[in-house]
């Protein structure tokens, strides 16, 4: 099968990776697969590392003109604008489907569902989109839910070691954020603080986006001696093999990649009531769910997991299956390719 996959973002972020990775999964088993995105880009960059075929984005191709002949599948990630006639064009020859992973605004689901003469198949992420192509009238019948997928490779290592991990005190409560607003991180180091009224051990970890703001607000709360800050890391498996507990303090709806990481790492998490974040979870079986923004909630999810090892364990062993079972990239990609199946057929 010839399959091209189409990633007009130039972030490095959940989009890019889905694309960069079906594709590597796809040429793995057998299937020709090319990825067109920024040159420059650090997906362009993984593409040459994975040995992927790489086309580039230009001005020229968001109008249409580029040759649409020779794939069986044309799927585009996140497509933020798409020429009309670039898609009539595609699906002379082709198939198309379109993958949303963020939750946008209603007009952005709306500027999709105008494109629905021309688009076999739309994929949501998770529910929370699913529902939203329902609202703006896209054809139930056209939509599939397929969740983003991990590689799982990376990730594998850290988990092997959580068994241990949860008989050592003192525990480890760990967040990932790229908040510009420092929202998150402040309402994580309020949440540390109580955590260390009740249990005086316990180490705090954020990692990140790098402002020194957040190192002042550790300081004002007086627990800067307890919070190491790591800023923005590329060895995340080993930063998750180091925490037992991760604490998602987000404030905005949407999927986030370091939670799927966190989980596929055998940690076990605490998630706010958020869509797309808490679509995934079946509180108290792979994670723990706590309304947004209440930082005593949160607060009490922590200390009842440090004070409970077995039940701490337990839930990062559920985490680490439902990943396992329902995202890993053999499944995912295994999911894909039946769909893909179905609309050539």
């Amino acid at each position: 099968m010839n399959i091209l996959n189409i990633c007009d973002t130039e972030a490095w972020d959940l989009v890019a990776y889905q694309a960069l990775h079906t594709a590597a999964r796809f040429v793995k088993t057998g299937h020709n697969a090319t990825v067109i995105c920024h040159k420059g880009s650090r997906l362009h960059e993984e593409c040459q590392k994975l040995k992927i075929n790489t086309r580039t984005i230009t001005l020229g191709l968001k109008f249409g003109f580029f040759e649409t002949g020779g794939w069986d599948l044309i799927h585009f990630y996140n497509p933020d604008n798409i020429n009309q006639l670039l898609l009539k064009k595609a699906r002379a020859s082709a198939r198309i489907f379109i993958t949303q992973l963020k939750l946008g605004s209603r007009r952005a689901f709306e500027k999709l569902s105008l494109l629905e003469p021309y688009v076999d198949r739309y994929i949501a992420a998770c529910s929370s989109v699913q529902e939203e192509f329902f609202r703006v009238g896209i054809d139930q019948r056209k939509t599939f839910m397929v969740p983003p997928a991990i590689n799982l490779g990376r990730w594998e290592s850290a988990m092997l070691i959580k068994p241990a991990m949860f008989l050592q005190r003192p525990y480890r409560v760990g967040t990932v954020s790229m908040d510009r607003s420092l929202k998150e991180q402040e309402l994580f180091l309020l949440m540390a603080k109580e955590v260390l009224l009740v249990l005086p051990n316990t180490n705090f970890l954020i990692v990140g986006l790098k402002d020194e703001r957040i190192r002042d607000m550790a300081r004002k709360l007086g627990i800067s001696h307890k919070v190491d800050v790591l800023w923005e890391r590329s060895d995340m498996p080993e930063v998750m093999a180091m925490m037992h507990i991760y604490a998602k303090t987000a404030v905005r709806e949407g999927i986030s990649m370091s939670l799927l990481e966190a989980q596929a790492s055998g940690v076990a998490c605490v998630v706010p009531r958020l869509r797309g974040l808490s679509d995934f979870i079946v509180c108290d079986n792979n994670a723990v769910i706590v309304e947004p923004g209440d930082m005593l909630a949160c607060t009490k999810a922590v200390v009842h997991l440090i004070n409970n090892p077995p039940v701490c364990h337990t839930m990062s062993k559920m985490a680490f299956d439902y990943v396992s079972n329902n995202m890993s990239m053999p499944v995912v990609c295994n999911l894909l390719l039946r769909l893909y199946e179905e609309a050539l057929a």
